[in-house]
């Protein structure tokens, strides 16, 4: 499959001040925060119940999921992208990975935990930043405060707070890090370039996810990015991306 050439970065990121005074990204739920026990006996956690785990669920990205097996909890958005479900320590940079037997010894489903966990995630404090260009949409930059911030890309409906009815293309340069941008019209167009040069100088080293994600109707879609030696990208796009460069996305 060729790789369509993104030009050179249509203007540069310029942070400024929230919008009305008020920045996209998520209103925290009523009522305090679940916060994970101080100490955590490993071992015991093997004998943990549902009712003592329910509030340490969480949600983390895998970007090699072939290392996982075949038991663990997890969404699969292609085989470079994985969403597990864990229980969350103390030490936020570790967590365990909750398998099947999980399901079974707690008597629900894969589903029943995931909604715990995303409903969890809203809990987790974000820093949202927000980028000016020469476009007709903004650059965001979703950093975790606590938890890995990528992972948020799960729950981007409450991050972005508005209708994306040709959603938002994403990329996440390190684990702690998610970028976006909405959708709006050819205008957009742009934003590919800028969105994935802005991910490699954030990234520490290699992409955390080399992929440029889009998002659209609750479905999560990952295409193959790569530098182009003319200061672009090359993106390997999917079909319904292309159809909606092509036809869907407005003029203005």
């Amino acid at each position: 499959m060729s790789y369509p050439y993104y030009g050179p970065a249509y203007g540069q990121p310029q942070p400024y001040g929230p919008p009305n005074g008020h920045p996209p990204g998520p209103y925290p739920p009523q009522g305090p925060p679940p916060a994970p026990t101080p100490h955590i006996d490993i071992q015991a956690l093997q004998n943990e119940s549902l009712d003592e785990a329910r509030l340490n669920l969480r949600v983390i990205m895998n970007n090699d999921p072939s290392t996982l097996g075949t038991d663990k909890l997890a969404y699969s958005v292609n085989p470079g992208l994985t969403a597990l479900i864990v229980r969350r320590l103390p030490d936020p940079s570790k967590s365990v990975l909750l398998d099947k037997r999980h399901t079974h010894r707690w008597g629900c489903t894969k589903a029943d935990l995931w909604g715990m966990a995303l409903a969890n995630m809203a809990y987790e404090p974000v820093d949202v930043r927000t980028f000016e260009t020469d476009a007709d949409t903004l650059v965001c930059a979703v950093m975790g405060q606590g938890w890995p911030g990528a992972a948020h890309v799960m729950r981007l409906p409450e991050i972005v707070r508005e209708p994306m009815p040709f959603g938002a293309i994403l990329m996440m340069p390190n684990s702690n890090t998610l970028l976006y941008a909405v959708l709006r019209s050819q205008r957009s167009r742009p934003l590919i370039s800028l969105l994935f040069n802005t991910a490699m100088s954030l990234a520490d080293g290699d992409l955390f996810v080399d992929q440029m994600l889009w998002w659209r109707e609750g479905k999560l879609r990952g295409m193959s990015a790569r530098p182009d030696p003319g200061g672009g990208v090359q993106l390997r796009q999917d079909k319904e991306f292309t159809f909606l460069l092509d036809h869907e996305l407005p003029a203005y």
